[in-house]
């Protein structure tokens, strides 16, 4: 069967904007227990979890045959070579407290690649996409990576796992900042890939993130012109990986920076 890509894409961009005004509808009318803790500086909202069955149900009605794999409920029940893969709020500390660093991300793989990822980030107006092979895009305008090839100009965007030692994230500040590099932490891997893509850092790294935080972002660094190590998409999916996406200008020098 011939899979459309580009019809997908155009129905990721409907449905990612239209979760997005959902999650500030809840936002604006939130109630009650709208926050509940998931573990230490780890929160789920009302409106991560509605978002999330909005576009499950969307995605079950449009493309019954397509797996899917969402941050709050997991993995459905359909098996396939072609997956959905959703963070409905990714940033939530930020969602939550009305900081605007957050965004819907979706990302769709077949044969083992990522094919599409959209991000829409309402607070900061912007909506992203990319296709594999079709390039990048921010708000309709093409999307281009940093050219910055100079550590003493650099910018290392980060993210931070509870999942890995804090140790050696410390160390990769004192490791950075002695190598002439300067670093920004927003809270959101999603936008933090986004911004890499646009140009507004150099390179972003996280010792551990899952496949809904980061597939939509590193098709849209590539499709920009950046490139990104990671683990190979079936464990990515199942386990989660180490993330490194730059420009391709500072490769080694910042990724050197990352490594225990």
């Amino acid at each position: 069967m011939t899979v459309n890509t580009a019809t997908r894409l155009e129905f990721a961009k409907s449905l990612a904007q239209e979760a997005a005004e959902l999650a500030q509808r809840l936002r604006r009318e939130q109630q009650g227990d709208f926050i509940q803790v998931k573990g230490l500086q780890d929160f789920v909202t009302f409106a991560d979890q509605e978002v999330e069955k909005l576009i499950r149900t969307r995605i079950a009605d449009t493309y019954p045959d397509d797996a899917f794999l969402g941050e709050e409920d997991g993995f459905s029940d359909v098996k396939s070579d072609n997956i959905w893969v959703v963070d409905p709020i990714d940033g939530t500390t930020n969602f939550m407290r009305g900081l605007p660093e957050w965004g819907v991300s979706i990302a769709w793989c077949s044969d083992g690649e990522i094919k599409l990822g959209v991000i829409a980030a309402p607070d900061i107006s912007c909506l992203s996409w990319a296709q594999k092979g079709k390039g990048a895009f921010l708000n309709g305008l093409p999307m281009n990576v940093s050219d910055c090839d100079n550590i003493a100009q650099s910018v290392l965007l980060l993210g931070r796992s509870a999942r890995t030692p804090l140790p050696d994230y410390l160390n990769m500040l004192e490791r950075l900042i002695e190598g002439g590099s300067e670093y920004r932490r927003n809270g959101s891997a999603a936008i933090s890939l986004l911004n890499v893509a646009r140009g507004l850092g150099e390179a972003y790294y996280e010792a551990h993130l899952n496949a809904w935080d980061a597939l939509a972002g590193l098709i849209l660094i590539t499709e920009a012109g950046g490139t990104y190590q990671a683990d190979p998409l079936h464990s990515f999916l199942d386990n989660g990986s180490p993330v490194f996406a730059d420009n391709g200008h500072l490769t080694t020098t910042l990724r050197a920076f990352t490594r225990p």
